[in-house]
């Protein structure tokens, strides 16, 4: 509708292109109504993908935009020999599309005509979106831009077909009104023709076409091209859903899964399903009945598994001739408590620098951060932590003269064994180059060792993980919150993931904030009541931090955590953390990670592997001690189990999860004297109420608690259990039953099956809700949901899907039929139990009143014998 001249602009020096409408246009209403659309829907938007618009005007009679210059081809162009492009290519060209798409439509704005035609490939391969001559602004948008023309143009009645044929949405082959689902569609089409050469609707004539749009499926992509993923194959079928209510719905989203399909190898075949599943939690640590799962530290990404073997362990600098260990101890802040925080990034960024160094072992962060503020010697903290050498470091903030803040680091690196000083210098620098100070002093203590660094490891150590600096307090705020995913109560994982995301804000390029925000989201989902909103942040983050950085291990470990804590999927979790163990050696979270997942497969003898060189890089690791007493208990060594929990007390005594587990101990003996004793030894720090509501919700053992507890937990409020009224109710059924109280029974169940009823609306294939739901009908008599509620937690996630979770779904189905006196049912799925790892034994089955009902069973008895 117009001529196009390429002209220089003499102000800027630049060369532009100038569409003019020509005279016998310019007099049209509707073709200088649709002229204007163009140029102020490019107006409104600023964008990589999208032509640029510097300028409209008319000037004697001629009505002229002044536009960005794009000298290469069209789509169409590279198209016309009728070939498909090479997989990568149309990816990458697809994903760029979908950006420029994405950006228009928060604008409001939607194209109406996209096709092959309207999208350019300038000679250095950027893809840029034309011809908005269609375009209309949603209803909303124009609302809210009370200068931006009217939602339809003129020309444009209503039944009016606009667009392209071949790529028109069949809401707008029906005159109906569109919205950014229609360039959906037109995307869909694209994106077969660009896979298969060949348009995904065409027929002999213009009507053919029309009705191949509104009835045909085009031929499957596999069907013209096998080396298409099955995954990119239901990307474009998504897209081209003849209902805009079943179509993908969001270009932000398309563009997201691309890349994601592109930047994960391990997922390439298949990416994450545009509607994300939402399977069970990992133990929120107020959820009732999780005697097979962790509590809350445990169930921290960095929780091990394994049994502790010491005499197995290499020990000290001898585990790996000729290597340096080293310890980097906090560095101590010497201004005011507020920054800490800033101190403990300073740390944690040099540590991190030096921990994959060659020739170079530096102890994990959970281990050195237990020497803060210490008044032990350099010869004790060498001994315990079996090291070499010790960083330390103090810092201090200050303004300078120009009044700029300052930060002053002053590291020191010695011998633990004598103290004598190996290295010392101040630094003195602005605290926007406090990045360059902490990759010098990785790289001096590096030359002090001995440690020869290569071209690359230099670079390695002179990154910067930001060039913002309040992108990197935000990102500090949220370790601060999260303790490097040590913490997994709900509302420090909301404060870190609200850090993080401010991160993000700040700089879109920030890898190790994505990373932390994915982890963090998808152990919120694991914690607390799962959203589908959680699960699309945690996978979305996790693809931003791939796409930075496809070769560092935080974007492989956050998608593993995403697949093993959101989707439930730990063998696909599995190449993830490998990859992400592959890539950082040296790191004992991602050796904790894959052991970790692991334990879901079954895979026992590889997780004690990984816990070995674990607990070497973090000898002195509650978490780790946890995990270790973790899995001895399940593997039903007490007395290994019980020494592990004991060493974990004695670094934290108020640690609810080990008091917890040690606590169990004496259960699978049989010893239930035993196991109120040591729940009652919790030091007097430690919160009565929270005790109380831990025991109940983390292992079905509300029966442990003795009477005077009891009494505590049934005046609890939802808050003692976050907010989950759920959990909450639950619990006081089960202690209400124990008193064979049955109205307050009957009452709090019901309170419990609307809770978690409510939640499964938002998660139905969750299999722990499923679980909980069915042992509240059963407390209500409802015997045929109940077992079919507890039956379908089992379908999702059986045994043999997951060695972790299975057990325990399992159990709860035992406790439903015998509940609804289906006893013999009961023993068929509780025999099995015995024979796999797992917390029953046949100790605890002679005083768990739970299974009271079987007693005089003589399959229960042998059991017990």
């Amino acid at each position: 509708m117009g001529e196009v001249y390429r002209a220089r602009d003499p102000k800027l020096g630049r060369e532009v292109a100038i569409k003019v409408l020509p005279e016998s246009l310019a007099k049209d209403p509707e073709a200088l109504a649709r002229f204007q659309v163009e140029a102020r829907a490019l107006a409104a938007l600023s964008h990589p993908n999208i032509l640029g618009i510097f300028e409209l005007g008319r000037e004697n009679g001629v009505s002229f935009a002044v536009m960005e210059l794009l000298e290469g081809e069209t789509l169409r162009d590279k198209l016309k020999d009728g070939s498909p492009l090479p997989l990568r290519k149309a990816m990458e060209y697809s994903r760029e599309i979908a950006r420029g798409l994405s950006a228009a439509h928060e604008k409001g704005i939607v194209h109406r005509d996209l096709k092959p035609e309207n999208v350019f490939i300038t000679r250095d391969e950027r893809v840029k979106i034309l011809d908005f001559g269609l375009a209309k602004r949603t209803e909303k948008s124009a609302r809210e831009d009370e200068t931006s023309t009217p939602t339809q143009s003129r020309g444009t009645e209503p039944g009016a077909v606009m667009g392209t044929m071949g790529y028109m949405a069949p809401e707008q082959v029906r005159g109906l009104p569109v919205d950014q689902r229609a360039d959906i569609f037109a995307f869909g089409a694209i994106l077969y023709e660009l896979l298969t050469g060949k348009r995904a609707f065409k027929g002999p004539t213009a009507s053919d076409t029309l009705t191949a749009i509104l009835r045909d499926e085009p031929p499957g992509l596999s069907q013209t091209n096998v080396n298409i993923p099955a995954g990119l194959e239901r990307i474009v079928r998504h897209c081209l859903e003849k209902s805009p209510e079943a179509r993908a719905q969001s270009a932000h989203d398309l563009a997201f899964d691309l890349e994601t399909l592109a930047s994960i190898p391990a997922a390439s075949a298949v990416p994450p399903a545009p509607s994300l599943p939402t399977a069970e939690r990992l133990t929120p640590s107020k959820r009732p009945g999780l005697s097979a799962v962790l509590g809350i530290a445990a169930v921290a990404v960095v929780a091990v598994v394994a049994v502790i073997v010491v005499s197995r362990r290499p020990s000290g600098p001898a585990a790996h001739a000729g290597v340096k260990r080293l310890a980097v101890l906090p560095f101590e802040n010497l201004g005011s408590k507020e920054d800490d925080y800033f101190a403990d990034g300073i740390t944690d960024e040099v540590r991190a620098k030096l921990t994959n160094l060659p020739g170079l072992e530096v102890i994990a962060r959970t281990s050195s951060n237990g020497y803060r503020k210490t008044q032990k010697t350099p010869r004790e903290i060498g001994k315990e932590l079996e090291v070499e050498y010790l960083l330390t470091g103090a810092v201090r903030f200050a303004k300078g003269s120009d009044g700029t803040r300052r930060v002053q680091v002053s590291p020191e690196l010695s011998l633990a064994s004598s103290a004598a000083s190996r290295w010392a210098q101040p630094f003195d620098a602005t605290l926007t180059d406090v990045f360059q100070v902490q990759g010098e002093i990785a790289t001096r203590v590096a030359q002090a060792l001995d440690v020869a660094l290569s071209a690359e490891e230099k670079r390695k150590l002179e990154a910067k993980p930001t060039r913002n600096l309040p992108a990197y307090e935000a990102y500090l705020r949220g370790e601060e919150a999260s303790q490097s995913m040590a913490a997994s109560d709900p509302p420090s994982l909301r404060r870190a993931v609200l850090h993080y995301e401010q991160a993000v804000a700040l700089d879109a390029g920030f890898l190790e904030a994505w990373a932390r925000l994915s982890r963090a989201s998808s152990l919120l989902y694991a914690n607390s009541t799962p959203t589908p909103a959680g699960a699309r942040r945690a996978l979305e983050a996790a693809g931003k931090a791939l796409t930075i950085g496809p070769e560092r291990p935080e974007g492989h470990q956050a998608l593993g955590d995403y697949y093993r804590l959101v989707v439930k999927d730990s063998a696909r979790a599995l190449p993830e953390l490998e990859r992400a163990r592959r890539l950082s050696p040296g790191s004992a979270g991602y050796a904790t990670s894959l052991a970790l997942n692991r334990q879901h497969l079954g895979q026992w003898e590889a997780a004690l592997g990984d816990l070995e060189e674990a607990q070497r890089l973090d000898p002195r690791s509650v978490t780790t001690l946890h995990g270790l007493g973790f899995v001895a208990l399940r593997l039903r060594r007490t007395s290994e189990a019980r020494n592990a929990f004991d060493r974990g007390l004695a670094l934290a005594p108020t640690n609810l999860p080990l008091l917890h587990r040690k606590a169990m101990t004496y259960l699978l003996e049989g010893d239930l004297a035993g196991a109120r004793a040591a729940l009652k030894g919790a030091p007097k720090e430690v919160e009565p109420t929270a005790l109380v509501a831990f025991v109940a919700s983390a292992g079905d053992f509300v029966w442990v608690l003795d009477e005077a507890q009891r009494d505590l937990l049934v005046r609890l409020t939802p808050s003692a259990f976050d907010d989950d009224r759920g959990v909450w109710a639950l619990c006081l059924a089960q202690a209400k039953a124990l008193k064979r109280d049955e109205p307050s029974v009957r009452k709090y169940a019901e309170i419990a099956r609307a809770a978690f009823e409510e939640h499964l609306a938002a998660a139905p294939q969750d299999a722990q809700l499923h679980a909980e739901l069915g042992l509240s009908l059963a407390y209500l008599g409802r015997k045929v949901e109940a077992i079919r509620e507890a039956e379908k937690a089992m379908e999702l996630l059986p045994i043999s899907r997951d060695a972790y979770m299975g057990p325990y779904l399992q159990h709860q189905l035992v406790r439903v039929y015998i509940l609804t006196g289906e006893n013999e049912k009961a023993l068929d799925k509780l025999e099995p139990l015995l024979k796999i790892p797992y917390f029953l034994s046949p100790g605890r089955l002679r005083i768990d009143p739970n299974f009271d009902p079987l007693r005089k069973s003589q399959r229960f008895q042998k059991l017990v014998g």
